[in-house]
């Protein structure tokens, strides 16, 4: 097989990797959604941030979680334990369930998919039981600690990166490309909301992405929930500081994807970006990593036929404010306490998942709005808070007019009951890091 045929079927092997599963039989299925929460463990005794290799640390931590688990489950890169993926059991409910961490130690929960935002909220609630029966036994004082960056943190290069090969080929690269990509790596913590794409559900593919990516900016600002920001105090931490943060990582694998708002945005528009990127670095089938160095995805598509689980990994080195991987991962929201972020669920599920509530969702945020009024609602918004104009209107009517539709998309749910955590704040004209001044 020659260059330009093996590469012409690993961008297609792409392509099917991030579509959406066909249908089968004669009803679709309910459309899920999952939670990914990334949170500090902090030692409440001393202030100090648990790093993995600390006595004890992360990886004493890690192994005692194994009891929940059966040993294939386990996740081990490098010949170190870093995670497992498995299921929990939420109330009549078995979710899926991945520990994983990230560069600088932040331990992350991914439940999920499943149809029932509250499902999703019984798991989370049984990964913090896990974890505080687990550090009881250790004999530790430790909380994990939900804002956007970490409030103990004044030097981002003071905290330790996990060994793992692919972090120390990533610092190296992004230190290079961004002023805060140490910020974001070692500091940062996301609630990350995925979206299904499955059998057309959104109500057609591209409106999903683009309702998504329109709304990063205000999800962004109304999830914010950083307080403070390289020791900065309360009031002299600026609004939305991880937006600020990834403006900063790289401009080439950030952002928003070119062509999002054109009219035949899809699956191929997305491939042939990730194409033009520098992957930083390769994992192949056999869990060796190494640099990529200048090479960009195009460069590697060409080289040989490439396993799922490479092109998968191709696929995790680029991090828009939305990214598809089969579905829409949105990944703008600060990380958010339990309920709260069960509250983003379905207020994202009320949005996407209901015809009405999609195609009213759309007509205000979508039609007529290209990239430009997405960076613009983002500088609004950083700038002017509640006062801000994004997409020709006032956030505040924005924000009352979305409420409004996700309650309507949500009757007759069980999860309409999880919207009132967040929407009390919003209709006070407040976000999460205001329930933090005293």
């Amino acid at each position: 097989m020659d260059i330009d045929a093996v590469a012409a079927k690993n961008r297609s092997a792409l392509i099917d990797i991030i579509s959406a599963p066909p249908c089968t039989g004669q009803a679709a299925p309910s459309p899920k959604l999952g939670i990914e929460l990334e949170r500090f463990v902090i030692d409440q005794t001393s202030g100090h941030t648990v790093a993995y290799d600390d006595e004890p640390g992360i990886h004493a931590l890690l192994k005692r979680w194994s009891r929940y688990f059966r040993p294939e489950q386990r996740v081990i890169i490098d010949k170190r334990l870093f995670g497992y993926i498995g299921q929990v059991t939420a109330g009549e409910h078995e979710v899926g369930i991945s520990i994983s961490l990230e560069p600088g130690s932040q331990l992350e929960v991914a439940v999920g998919p499943d149809a029932s935002a509250t499902a999703l909220l019984g798991a989370l609630q049984a990964f913090d039981a896990q974890f505080q029966t687990l550090t009881s036994e250790m004999g530790v004082d430790w909380k994990l600690i939900a804002e956007g960056f970490n409030p103990q943190i004044v030097d981002p290069s003071s905290v330790p990166l996990i060994e793992k090969k692919r972090y120390q080929l990533m610092d190296a690269y992004l230190s290079k490309t961004g002023r805060y990509a140490r910020d974001m790596m070692r500091c940062s913590a996301s609630t990350q909301v995925s979206v299904d794409l499955s059998c057309g559900r959104g109500f057609g593919r591209r409106k999903t992405c683009q309702l998504s990516v329109a709304l990063g900016p205000i999800l962004s600002f109304l999830t914010d929930n950083t307080t403070s920001w390289r020791g900065l105090s309360f009031e002299d931490t600026p609004r939305m500081v991880r937006s600020r943060i990834w403006e900063q990582v790289d401009p080439a694998r950030c952002g928003t994807v070119p062509g999002t708002f054109s009219y035949d945005f899809g699956p191929e528009t997305y491939v042939d970006w990730l194409c033009t990127v520098r992957p930083i670095l390769f994992t192949d089938q056999q869990g060796t990593t190494t640099s990529t160095g200048k090479a960009t995805v195009k460069d590697l598509l060409s080289k040989r036929l490439l396993g799922p689980g490479e092109l998968r990994h191709l696929l995790s080195m680029v991090f828009p404010d939305t990214r598809l991987k089969g579905f829409a991962e949105m990944r703008t929201c600060d990380s958010l306490p339990l309920a709260s972020a069960a509250s983003l669920a379905a207020f994202v599920k009320g949005l996407f998942y209901a015809r009405s509530a999609n195609e009213q969702a759309t007509r205000l945020l979508v039609d007529h709005t290209g990239e430009r009024d997405v960076s613009n609602a983002w500088r609004a918004l950083r700038a002017g808070g509640w006062n801000a104009r994004v997409y020709g209107h006032s956030i505040c009517d924005v924000v009352e007019e979305l409420m409004m539709l996700a309650e309507q998309g949500l009757q007759a749910d069980a999860d309409q009951l999880l919207l009132e955590e967040l929407f009390k704040l919003w209709r006070g004209r407040h976000v999460p890091r205001d329930l933090h001044v005293e």
